[in-house]
């Protein structure tokens, strides 16, 4: 439920502080006062679009703030989003707090329960607070695309509904990516042939990993052959071959050692050493002699090494900047095409993918249909029983459905609502009529049948009662009246049989100070005032004795006839 709205230098109105309750509060004053104005600011609240020209003249921004009861279902949504839950501590009192600001020059901030927000999160917090319809939108009932909706909600089928919309969905799907992968042959042709050919290139070079190393190895070697002989062939003879060798030297020291073994055993141990170094030294010299006579300069390999490396550079350069990343590169465009030359077996197995889900889908679709057409007679018995209270008794109205060709996203066919409001008149669709009233009393018909299910708390009428007057206007009262039983209500009206039945009567006027144009709200919280309001409204600003007489007549009866509260 609404309970508060504060609007400051929104408009022409200043600043304004409004307290709303629960059942029928309605909103009145003379034409242009601002009436409207306060149900822009709370749209804005909920997410509207923001524009500059709401900033008050003279004025950096305009703020509207509003405070609404929080459910549990509103704090876990608000919990879900990230944002605080409006609970107090050992309160019962929770609230939901929308803080919305608008610059002069257009941007807007908004901040819930005092956490800065997006504007797309504020829209899925405000989702069923709040139904506004005013009397140039009557919202879904000119559009027939929502005439199906309407026929769902009211009827409750939105479960059938769910279910068909999921089935449509993988139908959906499946018959999309069926149709990409038949328009698009040429595209894999085309893909299937570039993939081939460079597969192929790849394929003849053979790159393996770590080659590209291995051979600048190889070439680095042989590009030094000659000099590489040279100091192996020194090396050997230093160590063997050569005169005063290390060998030489070593076994030379060994005998010494012995001598001085023979003399002192302590220094066995050296001479040791000194034989296994010499047998060290032999071997290596050994190896390095081996060395010496492989190597050779090879020009024929050197030349192939080059061509090889050369070969594998341009193709990793076209490829991936890496033999790594060629190599990856090659096995993902053989899945690819191992996936691409499997065309026809995916075509087969989505075709049976797409047959199944479209029969799934007719399936689900037939049973929303016969749920439709068994709730469109319910719903014309009802909402005709609803126009007979609103003065329209010799009404007629129906729900027509058309077959779609094939299955679209709401179902297997359209419907469209038909009315006609008097006798001897053909039915004509709902969007072609041309009378305000009638149409406003068909949406305030739809309205009533709807308050008991509908998850909206807060129902908010901007002179939806426009095009009636006399009895019918009291009619139309009382049904108001009804409706705000289960819903708290908020109707701005010109018409007094209305503002009879009204639990609250706010007024609001604008009047000049100091040159500029101010717009205020006054509750009429007492019988006289709001008895020379109702009088104002039956005969303009001259109140007569008898149109005060005739207001409290009009207050006092209505009080009377609308049955009490449940």
């Amino acid at each position: 439920m609404l309970r508060r709205l504060r609007i400051s230098h929104f408009a022409i109105i200043d600043a304004l502080e409004v307290s709303f309750d629960a059942g029928l509060t309605v909103l009145t004053g003379e034409t242009g006062a601002g009436k409207s104005i306060l149900v822009d600011a709370l749209h804005l609240a909920l997410g509207g679009r923001a524009q500059a020209e709401v900033v008050r003249a003279g004025c950096e921004e305009a703020i509207v703030e509003t405070i609404f009861d929080a459910s549990p279902a509103l704090r876990e949504r608000l919990t879900s989003l990230g944002l605080p839950d409006g609970s107090h501590q050992g309160s019962e009192d929770d609230e939901l707090l929308i803080r919305r600001v608008v610059h002069k020059g257009g941007r807007s901030r908004v901040w819930v329960n005092g956490a800065l927000c997006t504007l797309g999160v504020l829209e899925q917090v405000a989702r069923e607070l709040c139904d506004i319809s005013s009397q140039h939108e009557h919202i879904s009932l000119l559009d027939p695309q929502g005439h199906l909706d309407l026929l769902d909600r009211h009827a409750r089928l939105m479960g059938l509904r769910q279910a068909y919309g999921e089935a449509y969905a993988l139908y959906a799907a499946a018959a999309v990516e069926r149709r990409q992968l038949v328009t698009e042959e040429s595209e894999r042709a085309q893909r299937v042939d570039y993939l081939a050919f460079q597969l192929k290139e790849i394929s003849e070079l053979d790159p393996q990993p770590g080659e590209e190393a291995a051979l600048a190895a190889e070439r680095a070697v042989l590009a030094s052959a000659t000099r590489l002989q040279e100091l192996a062939s020194a090396a050997e003879e230093r160590l063997y071959s050569g005169e005063r060798s290390a060998t030489e030297g070593l076994s030379a020291a060994a005998a010494a050692v012995a001598e001085m073994a023979a003399l002192d055993p302590s220094v066995a141990a050296i001479r040791e050493a000194l034989l296994a170094a010499r047998a060290e030294v032999e071997e290596s010299a050994r190896e390095l002699g081996q060395l010496a006579g492989k190597l050779r300069e090879d020009p024929a390999r050197l030349e192939a090494i080059d061509d090889r490396l050369t070969a594998l550079k341009r193709l990793v350069r076209k490829h991936g900047g890496t033999l790594e990343a060629l190599l990856v590169k090659r096995g993902a465009m053989q899945e690819e095409l191992d996936r691409l030359e499997g065309h026809a077996e995916h075509l087969a197995a989505l075709e049976v993918r797409v047959a199944a889900a479209l029969l799934r889908t007719e399936e689900q679709g037939r049973k929303l249909g016969a749920a439709r057409r068994e709730a469109a007679g319910r719903l014309q018995v009802a909402l005709l029983a609803q126009l007979a209270k609103l003065g329209m008794p010799k009404s007629r109205f129906e729900v027509r459905f058309d077959a779609l060709p094939e299955p679209g996203p709401r179902g297997a066919e359209a419907g469209e609502f038909f009315f006609s409001a008097n006798p001897g008149e053909e039915l004509r669709p709902l969007a072609r009529i041309a009378s305000g009233g009638e149409l406003s009393r068909v949406m305030l018909g739809f309205k009533s049948l709807g308050a008991a299910s509908d998850p909206v708390d807060v129902y908010i009428f901007d002179e939806v009662d426009s095009g009636i007057g006399g009895p019918t206007a009291q009619i139309v009262g009382r049904m108001l009246k009804e409706v705000s039983r289960d819903r708290q209500l908020l109707c701005i009206t010109h018409l007094p049989q209305i503002a009879a039945f009204a639990d609250r009567h706010l007024v609001v006027r604008k009047e000049e100070r100091g040159g500029r144009t101010i717009s205020e709200v006054e509750q009429l919280g007492e019988a006289e005032p709001r008895a020379r309001e109702v009088a104002r409204m039956l005969s303009g600003e001259d109140l007569t004795p008898i149109a005060l007489k005739h207001a409290r007549e009009l207050i006092r009866r209505s009080a009377t006839t609308a049955s009490p509260r449940t």
